[in-house]
Order: structure tokens, then C-alpha cells, then sequence
């Protein structure tokens, strides 16, 4: 049975305009549909084609990142390939077709230490082919050539957003951390990063392999170890990114020794410390933002002690 984490982000949109817009994506994909996998799009999944549609009007190059990678090949492993774009109703959406396989967090919980050490090699194999390949860099809209001044500029208008929401405290914690962990930022050959690599975002086979890779709406041009980024996260709070009905078998964090061909391959030539800082600031910039959106709550205090203690990548390296 497909279980599906994201049907419940669909109930908060207008209904009346997702009503037509599935209406739509029915007759258009010929075919009885199903709610996909999508957080801030609409995904229709058809019998051999899927439609993902942007909620929000006005944004005509909303999947240019798909098109950037329509061409992209890894040995075994299918991507998305891209059959159709356009616009309804002044929403932008895009036409892909349907890769075989399971979500990778179905099959996980199912596969001995073996079995997920292989998938995560097969894993670190695909994303090698990924840093490799070179999209059309103006359909990216990449506008991230110095990266370390990209990530000083993203703290600080983070930080500005939230000066009258956060605690003067962690405020102060903040600037003082992130001044520590920036002599890490040291610029790196920047490559093809998918930027949300986690187990929702691969497809598995019955014999446990790889045998898809979805999802490249936040595809960047960046350091390799940027690529980490997610995938820390799902490693210390899986059960944040999983269905309900699946929660209890990610109680516990993930192993991270499972996951060393994907972390080497990104880490490169950074020493832990180094890793670890670089890893922090994007973690860092990622809540100041979350409470820009969301507000101060107990939960994000909880979140902040973690990271500004030094103790986000412990574990990782």
C-alpha cells in the first residue's frame, strides 16, 4: 500500500481551486488520479504520467529545474523526464513521466544493514554522476558563484528577519556562533546538488536497489557538502519526514555508518571540523528562517540549543 506523508499539506490550499485543478489534471493525464508526494505543489499521479502544479499564481518558471535536468542519464537509475509544461489558471505546471519503484522510506525499515548499506552505496554512486552533469545554468537562475558570501548574506537577512521574534539571547548565540563556524566557508568547486536527498526522494526496486532519484525542485549549484544538508536532517529527525503510520519503526535516528559513501563523497577534502561548522551555518539559517515563517515556540528553542550547542553534526562525522 502507497503511503502517502503529504496528503494532509493539501487540506490548507483553496478548494475550490484544487478541485478544478484536479479536475483538470484528470482529463489531462487520461486517467483516474492519485494525490503524489509534494510539499508547496500539487502532484496528480496518472497511470504513466505525473502533473506537478504550483499552488501559487505568477510563477511561469517554477520548474525550470526540472527541464535543467530533463536530459541528465546516471547508469540504472532513472530521473524525471520532462513531457509537457504550461500554465492553468495562471499556475505553472509541468508533465513528467512516471518512474517505477517505491519510496525509499517504505522499504527501509524492511531491509537488513546489508541491503541499506548497498542501497546507500548505490546512492552515493548516482549522486557522482549528478555532480557531474551541467544543466543550463540561466534555467537554474543559479546566482550562487562566491558561496560562502551566499550563505553569510542568507544569516544575515535571516537574522534580520526574526530581530523582534527570537529571544535577544539566542539572537546574541547566534552571531556569536555563526562568527566561529564562518572561517569555515572556505570556497569549493561548486557542482550539481539534488538539495533534498532523503529517503522520500529515491525510488527502490523489489530487490531493494536504486533504481530512481525524484524531486529536483531545489537542485542547486553548490559545494558537494551542501548535499548533506538534508540528508543530516533525516538522519536526526526521521520520523519528522515520515508518514504517521511509519513513525514508530524511525524512533530511533538512523545509522549513520550506513551512510558513509554518501557522506565521503561529499566531505571531500574538509576535515570533520570543517564539515561540521559548514554544516551548522546552513542548519542555523534553516531555523532563523522556520521561525520567520512559523513564530517562536518551545519546539524551536528546543531546535536552537541543539544546533548553537556545536552538536547538530555529531554522529555524521
Amino acid at each position: 500500500m502507497l503511503i502517502n506523508p503529504w496528503v494532509r499539506n493539501y487540506e490548507k490550499y483553496d478548494h475550490a481551486a484544487l478541485g478544478r485543478v484536479r479536475e483538470w489534471a484528470s482529463n489531462k493525464l487520461g486517467s483516474t488520479v492519485d494525490y503524489g508526494f509534494g510539499y508547496g505543489t500539487w502532484v496528480f499521479i496518472g497511470n504513466e504520467t505525473v502533473i506537478k502544479i504550483d499552488p501559487e499564481v505568477g510563477r511561469p518558471e517554477r520548474f525550470s529545474h526540472e527541464l535543467a535536468v530533463s536530459a541528465l542519464q546516471i547508469p540504472g537509475v532513472a530521473t524525471p523526464r520532462v513531457l509537457e509544461t504550461g500554465a492553468l489558471e495562471g499556475r505553472a505546471w509541468v508533465i513528467l513521466d512516471r518512474l517505477d519503484g517505491t519510496n525509499g522510506y517504505n522499504v527501509w525499515p524492511g531491509l537488513d544493514d546489508s541491503g541499506k548499506s548497498r542501497l546507500m552505496s548505490q546512492l552515493a554512486r548516482a549522486l557522482a554522476y549528478l555532480q557531474k552533469f551541467e544543466p543550463d545554468e540561466g534555467m537554474l537562475h543559479a546566482e550562487t558563484s562566491n558561496w560562502s558570501r551566499h550563505v553569510r548574506q542568507s544569516f544575515n537577512r535571516a537574522l534580520r528577519a526574526v530581530d523582534n521574534v527570537v529571544p535577544g539571547r539566542v539572537l546574541t548565540m547566534s552571531q556569536a556562533a555563526f562568527a566561529e563556524w564562518e572561517d569555515s566557508l572556505i570556497d569549493r568547486t561548486r557542482v550539481l546538488c539534488h538539495g533534498d536527498l532523503w529517503l522520500g526522494n529515491i525510488l527502490v526496486g523489489n530487490d531493494g536497489s536504486l533504481v530512481g532519484i525524484l524531486d529536483f525542485d531545489r537542485m542547486a549549484l553548490a559545494p558537494a557538502d551542501y548535499e548533506l544538508d538534508m540528508l543530516l536532517r533525516f538522519w536526526r529527525y526521521p520520523w519528522n519526514f515520515v508518514p504517521e503510520q511509519l513513525e514508530a519503526t524511525y524512533e530511533d535516528s538512523l545509522e549513520i555508518e550506513l551512510m558513509q559513501p554518501f557522506v565521503e563523497l561529499c566531505q571531500g577534502d574538509l576535515t570533520d571540523k570543517q564539515l561540521s561548522a559548514r554544516l551548522s551555518t546552513l542548519e542555523l539559517i534553516y531555523r532563523l528562517n522556520l521561525v520567520n515563517r512559523f513564530g517562536w515556540s518551545e519546539q524551536h528553542a528546543m531546535m536552537f540549543d541543539t544546533v548553537l550547542s556545536g552538536d547538530w553534526a555529531d554522529g555524521l562525522v
